[in-house]
């Protein structure tokens, strides 16, 4: 399997939980997961003693802990979902699941998916765009 598989497969767990946040409340904090090198897919938790959390804390406590996973060689993919705020073809910000995949084979995508809420608070999902991640998590 390819390291782009891999992470595609990781995809899959994520942004499915994502939606279903969205769904169920209408937004979520963000949450990771990793596949060991022995294929198992695991959650990767984290919690700092506050009930509320600023997002950028959460983000940064799964990159170290998703770090520390990687330099013991227990894993071979991290994946972070967060929520964020994106610009479409047009230049309209749209708020948006975003996912940042990384693989040991030095292969890293960001993957977003666009989403409104609208009339009777019902979310509505856009059509799923990718680019190049960045390498934050094995270096």
């Amino acid at each position: 399997m390819t390291a782009k598989n891999e992470c595609e497969g990781l995809l899959d767990v994520l942004l499915p939980f994502g939606e279903d946040r969205l769904k169920k409340y209408k937004e979520f904090y963000p949450y990771g997961a990793v596949v060991r090198t022995d294929g198992t897919v695991e959650l990767t938790p984290t919690y700092d003693g506050n009930e509320h959390p600023d997002s950028t804390d959460v983000i940064n406590d799964l990159i170290l802990v998703h770090k520390s996973l990687a330099e013991e060689g227990k894993i071979k993919v991290s994946g972070i979902a967060w929520n964020a705020t994106v610009r479409d073809a047009n230049g309209k910000p749209s708020d948006a699941i975003i996912v940042s995949l990384e693989h040991l084979d030095n292969y890293s995508v960001i993957v977003g998916e666009p989403y409104t809420i609208g009339l009777f608070k019902k979310v509505k999902f856009g059509s799923i765009f990718a680019m190049e991640g960045r390498h934050d998590i094995f270096g």
